[in-house]
């Protein structure tokens, strides 16, 4: 059942972990109902686990997720179906396809970022890493670098203000 402790199932944790944020929206956006989003994660979770050794390291993981992910709300729809009134298959339907947009819309913006964040000097590109991914504390930062904390804030505020330009100019096709 799943794969035995290895480098590969090291791999497909970080997969899963990875993605548990993007599945819980997508399968909130079909429910409505953070609670059952929550319950059918778990399952979709237990499902990935189990069938691990089908995967295959170096396909599409989120593919593979999302597509457990909208079969078990279609399971999860028909243990409901009795109980109240749910959104017809169709109307589901439409909402997992604009789900997946959202989701790749939210892929390209990523990108774009990250090529955003690549023409930032090192400095820049180092306090951003500090304030977001490690959630540095302001005044950390700023003691570090000899400044006020406030230097740093609006610093940071032009560092975004760039960002959100030049992601905006990607998607015109400008930058």
């Amino acid at each position: 059942m799943g794969l035995k402790p290895s480098r590969e199932s090291d791999a497909f944790v970080r997969l899963m972990t990875e993605h548990q944020g993007r599945l819980f929206a997508y399968v909130f956006s079909l429910l409505g109902n953070p609670d059952a989003a929550n319950d059918v994660l778990q399952e979709v979770n237990v499902i990935l686990w189990r069938d691990s050794r089908e995967f295959r390291p170096g396909s599409n993981f989120k593919a593979w997720a999302f597509r457990v992910a909208h079969f078990q709300v279609m399971a999860w729809r028909q243990r409901q179906i009795r109980d109240r009134l749910v959104f017809e298959d169709d109307m589901l339907e439409v909402l997992a396809t604009g789900a997946r947009e959202s989701d790749e819309m939210f892929d390209r913006r990523q990108e774009r970022l990250s090529g955003c964040l690549e023409k930032l000097s090192p400095e820049h590109r180092e306090m951003i890493r500090r304030r977001y991914a490690e959630e540095t504390p302001l005044q950390e930062i700023a003691t570090e670098r000899g400044t006020t904390a406030n230097a740093i804030m609006q610093t940071l505020f032009r560092i975004r203000q760039r960002l959100m330009t030049c992601v905006d100019r990607y998607a015109e096709g400008t930058a």
